[in-house]
């Protein structure tokens, strides 16, 4: 079975997904309740996460490359 993934370049739907932008079938007046859960850096936040971890990994590798 043949399987895919796909992946967003740039800046994608973020300015969807935050609604810096309002179409002609927004109601304005409801916008107020949007909840926003997390809007960071993706690039600040995997190095938050996973940096550390990353360093210990590459000091066990025996190989140069």
């Amino acid at each position: 079975m043949e399987r895919t993934i796909s992946g967003m370049m740039g800046k994608g739907s973020v300015s969807h997904n935050t609604r810096t932008f309002s179409a002609k079938n927004v109601d304005k007046e409801r916008s107020k309740y949007n909840v926003e859960f997390c809007h960071l850096d993706i690039k600040k936040v995997y190095h938050e996460l996973f940096d550390e971890v990353l360093g210990r990994y590459n000091a066990k590798q025996k190989r140069s490359d």
